[in-house]
């Protein structure tokens, strides 16, 4: 399999999804724009429920790269998109180039919460595959697995779709 026909199947099996902007902006007016919408990370996630914040995005600079995400303070969202970016000065510009992904814990969590009913559906399948008076517990076990996957990944992409119009309109106008 291709590498690029592998990378699409990736993308469509998991939470994540990335954005190239190549702006007119300098070094430092990119920085300074960055600056306007990221505030540095709370260290209680409650503060922020009480507190109105007034930048959109939450997180750390380090050199040319920085890891934010958005503040969500009327609704809770677990798959909520954390936001790899890397500037790159251009010739006439920059170039930023932001990764989302789901956060490390999140992801644990969805994949040993889902080992149990897919290790037991994949069981069951075996079983009624020598099996056929078994039954077909293996279906609702499967159906749990791509539940799992279609909230985690519909939830990802409704966020991801808002921060990648969000930046594509700050950067390209």
């Amino acid at each position: 399999m291709p590498a690029n026909k592998l990378m699409r199947f990736y993308r469509f099996l998991l939470p994540f999804d990335s954005l190239t902007i190549a702006t007119n902006l300098t070094y430092s007016e990119v920085l300074q724009k960055l600056d306007e919408i990221i505030e540095p990370p709370q260290t209680f996630s409650m503060a922020l429920q009480f507190q109105k914040s007034h930048k959109p995005y939450q997180g750390t600079f380090s050199g040319n790269t920085f890891q934010i995400r958005r503040i969500i303070s009327s609704y809770r969202n677990s798959f909520l998109p954390q936001i790899t970016g890397e500037i790159s000065p251009q010739a006439f510009g920059c170039s930023l180039k932001l990764r989302m992904n789901l956060h490390l814990a999140v992801m644990v969590f969805l994949i040993v919460w889902m080992s149990l009913p897919a290790s037991m559906g994949v069981l069951s399948l075996l079983v009624w595959l020598v099996d056929r008076s078994v039954g077909l517990i293996f279906l609702p076990l499967f159906g749990m697995c791509i539940f799992a996957w279609s909230l985690s990944l519909i939830g990802f992409k409704i966020e991801s779709k808002r921060d990648i119009k969000f930046f594509s309109n700050i950067f390209t106008s």
